[in-house]
């Protein structure tokens, strides 16, 4: 009886899994791993169902919203620390370094600082500000005046003068390279030694000031001022004593460069006068006559 009514077995009837296959076990429910030794477990991105219950797209979606979730969180953790710490989160947000980027880390993970940590970074600003205070104050004290120096290399770089050069006895000022991190500042160096380096006793920045290594002792610091002062002065005194142009390095021959100190030349590139002094020709033909009593 009912044998017409006769169906297979509702639990042998095949179904469609429901969801999305899941993409790490392709809908097996299962994950091998291994290379030679081959291991099968239950798929942990599914948990062995073998389905998810989103689509890629609405997995994809969940993801960049959680993102934007995780960023505002640790943008409102650093503008809280912002508003309760301002200078130690300008350091934090300024470091350099390890340890900075570790505790602005932690800081936009988790709002704050330990004590110990806030206390660090309150002593690297401490000693931040004292050395800062400690520069200027040596930077003031060796304020000098290097405006001829200045307006003369100056001069010589709208002449052509790519790297004007100025040695006067055992100082040598010379143009930092355009391309450092000292552009526009001229060193200054001393004599040669027995390798042929000159040592390093500072520099003049752009603005005229003059900041001195640790040997560029208080005499040396003078001559430096007096030279930055007057290059005109300073190039006659060279070329009379060393019978060289201080500018280029050349010998002196001719008798207005002997006269001036310096050749006709570097006068043009450098902006320096060029004459022949009156005394100078007084003493040249006080010269001659003297030569020519002393043949006769």
């Amino acid at each position: 009886m009912f044998e017409d009514l006769a169906t297979q077995d509702i639990m042998t009837v095949p179904t469609s899994t429901a969801g999305h296959k899941c993409p790490k076990c392709r809908g097996t429910g299962k994950y091998t791993y291994g290379y030679v030794n081959l291991n099968t477990v239950e798929c942990g991105k599914c948990r062995g169902t073998g389905s998810l219950k989103t689509s890629p797209e609405q997995r994809l979606k969940a993801r960049a919203s959680a993102a934007k979730t995780k960023a505002k969180k640790t943008d409102d953790n650093l503008a809280l620390f912002t508003e309760q710490e301002p200078a130690a989160a300008q350091w934090l947000i300024n470091a350099k370094g390890s340890f900075g980027e570790s505790l602005l880390a932690g800081v936009r993970k988790y709002g704050s600082l330990t004590d110990k940590q806030l206390a660090a970074v309150y002593r690297i600003i401490a000693d931040d500000e004292d050395r800062q205070a400690a520069r200027e104050r040596k930077a003031s004290q060796t304020q000098l005046d290097m405006s001829d120096l200045l307006h003369r290399f100056n001069l010589a770089l709208q002449a052509g003068i790519k790297r004007p050069k100025i040695i006067t006895h055992d100082l040598m000022f010379s143009l930092a390279p355009p391309s450092g991190k000292n552009a526009g500042h001229i060193y200054v160096k001393g004599a040669k030694d027995d390798w042929g380096d000159r040592l390093y006793l500072g520099k003049v920045t752009p603005e005229g000031r003059f900041y001195p290594s640790r040997e560029c002792a208080e005499d040396l610091q003078a001559r430096i001022s007096k030279i930055g002062a007057d290059v005109v002065g300073s190039a006659k005194a060279h070329g009379a004593q060393h019978s060289n142009c201080c500018f280029c390095g050349r010998g002196l021959t001719t008798d207005a460069s002997v006269s001036n100190g310096y050749g006709p030349e570097c006068a043009a590139n450098y902006g320096l006068p060029w004459d022949v002094r009156p005394e100078f020709k007084a003493a040249k033909a006080a010269l001659k006559q003297a030569n020519e009593e002393a043949a006769s």
